[in-house]
């Protein structure tokens, strides 16, 4: 059997990283719907590439892989060239493609089946390059083609990316919590209430926790002795101003000789 590149590989983290795309914005899930043609079971059939396994752990996990009515009427109607591609695709799920009356050619028949929005989230599995071509104008579409016995999942088309970008700023991320407080804050709040806010200010330190400064405390001392010694100078003036007063003796006693 051919080697074909699996998860472990280089290919393999392109294909996680497309597939998560597809989870996360059209909402795919495993297992996933693979819808083959005539085509790629013929490009399988010459590399040796098993279908149900290869693709299986190409794709991380199980797989439901089917055909239409109309796909295996275009290959036996093709005859031996692709008799073993025939016989390779009635090994599959026949999904019903409401062409049973009147079948189309197995292109027309497999965009059809993915049309309206890919309902079913089919991974398209083709090496038919129009049909591609003609499938990448369809949004939410992945696109599985096999190059020289290598599986490739193509990258989204910038359609798919559109609208997953248009759907993904169209979400609403806001909690109610803060819807609630969007309103309120913008003035569209129904109730009438308002918030009023206080502006901040910049803070001076604590004068608690500050320490005083030695020279500023020695400068304090300072001032309190000059004003000491000014107050007992003061004090000093004040007394040597007074007028001194004398005490005269106007009644004289005489003293009787003993």
């Amino acid at each position: 059997k051919a080697v074909v590149s699996t998860q472990s590989g280089h290919y393999g983290r392109d294909s996680k990283r497309v597939l998560s795309f597809y989870e996360k914005n059209f909402s795919f899930r495993k297992p996933y719907n693979v819808l083959v043609d005539g085509t790629f079971c013929q490009a399988a059939l010459k590399g040796k590439v098993d279908i149900l396994l290869q693709v299986g752990k190409y794709l991380g996990g199980e797989i439901n892989v089917a055909t239409t009515h109309c796909v295996l009427r275009e290959c036996f109607q093709l005859g031996p060239t692709l008799s073993g591609a025939h016989k390779i695709l009635k090994k599959f799920k026949r999904h019903k493609c409401g062409h049973e009356n009147a079948a189309l050619d197995a292109a027309s028949c497999m965009s059809a089946m993915v049309g309206g929005g890919n309902v079913e989230h089919y991974i398209i599995a083709t090496q038919d390059t129009e049909l591609r071509k003609q499938l990448r104008a369809i949004t939410g579409i992945p696109l599985l083609y096999l190059s020289a016995c290598t599986l490739f999942l193509e990258s989204p088309s910038y359609e798919s990316r559109d609208i997953a970008e248009e759907s993904f700023l169209k979400q609403d991320l806001l909690t109610d919590y803060e819807k609630e407080t969007l309103k309120k804050l913008t003035g569209n709040d129904p109730e009438g209430k308002t918030v009023n806010r206080k502006r901040k200010r910049p803070k001076g330190p604590n004068p608690l926790s500050c320490k005083k400064k030695k020279a500023e405390e020695g400068a304090k001392n300072k001032k309190k002795k000059k004003k000491k010694t000014e107050t007992s100078k003061e004090t000093k003036l004040t007394l040597s101003s007074e007028p001194h007063q004398e005490t005269v003796i106007t009644d004289l006693v005489p003293i009787e000789a003993v």
